[in-house]
């Protein structure tokens, strides 16, 4: 009997049955060479969303040497997606596989009958951080009288990146030069009677200055992360130095004018870090919280240690959408459509998890949503 499931059918095949079907495959030669000839991934799957077949392109992509292991494995179990065993019955049977496009191809072509397309973005565990935004084609295909699907597995992820790099970068980027033009302008109007307001003014100049630089530094840092190519410069650092660094820089954040930012329980640990993107780490969850809060609220940080690891959590009341919180921290993906983000907390797991040695998460219920990040540290 097959287990409950939160969203794919759980049942498997046997593994008489799966045997069976491999060997149906693979003595029709054709299909071998048909899939090895495809640049994109291609995997062959039964009934049960099984795999009886791969090509070379899947295996050199994942460093899998011998075919043989994945056989009867489901896609999410072969290229270890974080979720592949979140579910009663694997990859799939998650509440948070509802959202991914792979099995939603899969499920859609196997009723219809059709080809059937989409995206999917998965998180692997393989390599904390690292994620995969791919264009999925699912395709019904007959082999010796039994239907199995075939999915066709191409990586976009250059193309979403540069397109969320578009609609991000050069957007703020462009807010924040606003920014800086308007007040330049009105210190070059000001030549007669409010000289008194000369200081405020310079004083937002200076500040959308430094958010300009740290818009830049971020972009850079991201794409030097994303290709490996960044060494951490791990040097002593004060929590409560940072943390009122990272207060004075997004308390008047172009983005999020009106809200206020407020630390609580912040004691002056030293961790030894790479505090440049520490710092950046932060910042993301920061103004991530600053973006959910509307004008007039206030964002918590808070800071706490427990069996030699340091806690910094940053607080804003509001709940994530349950089908939004599978995909939070997903490259391209973004719960404010209308300016296209999807980069900070993506960079929040990659550069505290990969870099930084942490863990990111987050919880969000009762009305409120913190997002927290881990690290080891030495008290002073």
């Amino acid at each position: 009997m097959a287990e409950p499931t939160f969203f794919a059918p759980s049942e498997r095949a046997s593994d008489f049955e799966i045997a069976a079907q491999i060997n149906a495959v693979s003595v029709e030669p054709i299909i071998s060479i048909f899939i090895d000839a495809v640049p994109e991934m291609i995997l062959v799957l039964n009934e049960h969303r099984q795999i009886v077949a791969v090509n070379k392109k899947l295996l050199s992509t994942f460093g899998v040497s011998d075919q043989t292991v994945l056989n009867g494995m489901r896609p999410g179990e072969a290229v270890s997606c974080v979720h592949s065993g979140e579910g009663p019955g694997g990859c799939g049977t998650s509440e948070l596989c509802s959202t991914c496009g792979i099995v939603s191809a899969i499920l859609s072509s196997q009723e219809s009958g059709q080809q059937v397309g989409g995206e999917c973005g998965i998180e692997l565990s393989r390599n904390s951080g690292t994620a995969l935004d791919l264009d999925v084609q699912a395709t019904p295909v007959k082999i010796t009288g039994t239907t199995f699907t075939v999915i066709s597995l191409k990586d976009i992820g250059s193309d979403k990146r540069r397109k969320v790099l578009e609609n991000t970068f050069f957007h703020d980027i462009l807010n924040t030069i606003g920014g800086i033009s308007g007040i330049a302008g009105i210190l070059r109007d000001n030549d007669g009677g409010e000289k008194k307001n000369d200081l405020g003014y310079k004083q937002i100049l200076v500040d959308l200055s430094d958010n300009l630089v740290e818009e830049i530094s971020q972009q850079r840092l991201l794409l030097a992360a994303e290709n490996g190519e960044y060494v951490p410069n791990l040097e002593n650092c004060s929590l409560k130095k940072l943390l009122q660094d990272v207060c004075k820089l997004y308390g008047n954040h172009v983005r999020t004018p009106g809200r206020s930012i407020t630390m609580e329980n912040v004691s002056d640990s030293h961790i030894t870090t790479d505090r440049a993107m520490l710092r950046r780490v932060v910042g993301n969850m920061v103004l991530n919280a600053l973006e959910a809060t509307p004008p007039g609220g206030t964002v918590i940080i808070s800071q706490f240690e427990h069996n030699s690891e340091v806690f910094i959590s940053v607080i804003n009341q509001g709940e994530i959408p349950k089908d939004v919180q599978g995909r939070i921290f997903k490259r391209s993906f973004s719960t404010k459509s209308s300016s296209g983000r999807g980069i900070g907390t993506y960079s929040m797991k990659l550069f505290g998890e990969r870099y930084l040695g942490g863990k990111v998460s987050f919880k969000s219920r009762n009305g409120q949503t913190m997002f927290s990040l881990r690290l080891p540290f030495v008290k002073n």
